[in-house]
């Protein structure tokens, strides 16, 4: 399932390499991240700004670093460890 994801692209990060302890051996390299502020509209009226981080492959970090500070619309999958409610806005 996809969903979208529309916001303002704050910043783009890349997570630290994680590492055996033990080792020092690169285990997993971190994954680049896309920091986006999210409106969202309350049953009152008010408007609650979120940040949420999104995963994304390295090949379309360029993409996503000329749009830093711009409205964006990231195409994404989810990832949840408890159950997900969807519904509609």
């Amino acid at each position: 399932m996809k969903i979208s994801i529309h916001g303002k692209l704050m910043s783009l990060y890349k997570n630290p390499d994680f590492k055996d302890k033990e080792t020092g051996e690169v285990v997993s390299t971190g994954k680049h991240k896309l920091q986006l502020l999210v409106e969202t509209k309350l049953s009152n009226g008010s408007v609650k700004h979120d940040m949420q981080d999104v995963s994304i492959p390295d090949e379309q970090v360029k993409q996503y670093e000329a749009q830093i500070g711009k409205e964006v619309s990231v195409q994404c999958s989810f990832i949840s460890k408890s159950p997900v409610s969807f519904y509609v806005s």
